[in-house]
């Protein structure tokens, strides 16, 4: 069955020993990443142990994000009800994390975690709750019935080890979604742990463990969900 599914947020989390940002290189960083069109920030605020760089977006429902932590520790790139395709925040992550590794005082990201947050609506039920609870989990109003009153929100999370497909551990939730409940709200979290290096085809390591966390949401977690998708069941 074909389902409408719309991205949520990518984002990225690359954790580096820690370090003592200077502010000339923080403040040369932005100054690189403005004059990229691929991966500019517009805005520049100190933050402790870093920075923050941003971008002002409107005309969306909900509240986008369109931002970079730069931290002791780590780096995040955030790209949340942005609009923005998976190939173009490949591309800024790519950039962002080039540039940082050039500009700033570390050589490596040791471990990255990637997210992926998506919705979509099943076709079963229109009430994502139900859909979960009694299509997916297979509960009924008998075995549900010792609570007074309906849940909120129903899901359930799964952990996989690495595979033959992929380096990494992925995180799985499949939940109702709070603010539409005739959507399934579907996420994938991604962690690698081998280090990636400018010497070390930073752009393929990032793009590939990024692609792997995506395409395991869409193909195998929707795959999931389409087995249980059916009137009846």
């Amino acid at each position: 069955m074909t389902f409408g599914l719309r991205s949520l947020a990518f984002v990225a989390e690359l954790i580096h020993p820690p370090v003592q940002h200077e502010a000339a290189n923080l403040q040369r960083l932005h100054g690189q990443l403005f004059g990229d069109a691929g991966s500019s920030y517009r805005d520049f605020r100190v933050v402790q142990g870093g920075c923050q760089l941003s971008n002002a977006t409107g005309g969306l429902p909900g509240s986008p994000v369109s931002l970079v932590n730069v931290l002791a520790d780590r780096v995040q790139v955030r790209e949340e009800q942005t609009g923005v395709s998976r190939e173009d925040f490949e591309a800024r992550l790519v950039g962002f994390a080039t540039k940082a590794l050039e500009q700033l005082s570390m050589n490596m990201f040791m471990v990255q975690q990637f997210a992926v947050r998506a919705v979509l609506n099943p076709h079963a039920n229109e009430d994502s709750r139900a859909f979960l609870l009694n299509h997916v989990m297979g509960l009924d109003d008998d075995q549900l019935g010792g609570f007074e009153n309906t849940p909120n929100l129903a899901g359930l999370r799964l952990s996989f080890p690495p595979s033959a497909d992929h380096q990494g551990v992925f995180n799985a939730r499949l939940e109702s979604f709070s603010q539409d409940n005739r959507s399934v709200f579907l996420e994938n979290v991604g962690t690698f742990g081998r280090p990636v290096t400018l010497n070390g085809d930073l752009a393929d390591q990032l793009t590939t463990r990024f692609g792997a966390t995506y395409d395991f949401l869409q193909n195998r977690l929707v795959d999931f969900v389409d087995r249980f998708d059916v009137e009846g069941f």
